[in-house]
Formats: C-alpha cells, structure tokens, sequence
C-alpha cells in the first residue's frame, strides 16, 4: 500500500507537469480516513485551481479554513475561487476575514484590493488597514 504522504508527492509533481487527470487518480486512491487532511485539502484544492473547477476549488477550500484557519493558503484559494465564481463580495468577506487571522499575508492584501476595486468599494482597504494595523 502506497503511503499518503507518497501518493500527495506523486499527484504534485503530475500537477507541476499539467498531468491533472493522473493528479486526481493519485488523490483518489487515498483512504477516505485520511482525505480531511490538511495536507490532502491543500493538494485537491491545487488539482480543482488546474483544472478551473472554481465551485470544488471552493467548497475544499472552504473546509480547509472551518477545519485549520491558521493556513493562510485556504483563506487565499477560497476567496479567489469565490472571485472566479463571479461572488465578488463574498470573496471580499473572506478575505477580510482571513486578513483579520493572517494580517501579514500579501496575497490576501492584494486580493481584497482587487475584490473591492470590482465591488467600487476601494476605501474599505483603508478602514481595515486600520483595523488590523
């Protein structure tokens, strides 16, 4: 039996090649136990990114954050697929509300911006920096 941590090397660097379809074999054959890992999310939420699955993208990402808030990387990918879903102010929500966890994480800054430059909302960035700083 292939080890978890084994099959996640091995649906990265399919990833890393565009192989998703051998990527999502890889996760597959992981036991249904181990699927709500960190690691396991992180790397199903790369697969659904590749393969512009923005609704998936969303709901592992949304799990990753309501199981470990304390990875920024959930909070980054579940806004932008809110973003790719044309859920603009909720991506905006979310990635406040990963800000107000992670103050020091760029991406979720430029994100916001970006979210709230599409909503015409841009003086909100300054009422957070405040909030935060």
């Amino acid at each position: 039996m292939i080890r978890t941590e084994k099959r996640l090397q091995y649906a990265n660097g399919y990833l890393d090649l565009g192989m998703t379809k051998e990527a999502a074999q890889e996760l597959k054959a992981i036991p249904d136990d181990q699927r709500s890992q960190p690691e396991v999310r992180t790397m199903n939420i790369r697969l659904h990114l590749e393969r512009r699955q923005w609704k998936k993208m969303a709901e592992v990402a949304k799990a990753l954050v309501e199981h470990s808030p304390e990875i920024a990387f959930g909070w980054v990918n579940w806004a932008y697929a809110l973003r790719e879903l044309n859920r603009h102010k909720q991506a905006k929500g979310v990635a406040t509300k990963g800000l107000l966890q992670h103050p020091n994480e760029a991406v979720l800054w430029f994100n916001l911006a970006c979210y709230c430059s599409l909503l015409g909302e841009v003086e909100v960035i300054g009422g957070l920096l405040d909030q935060i700083g």
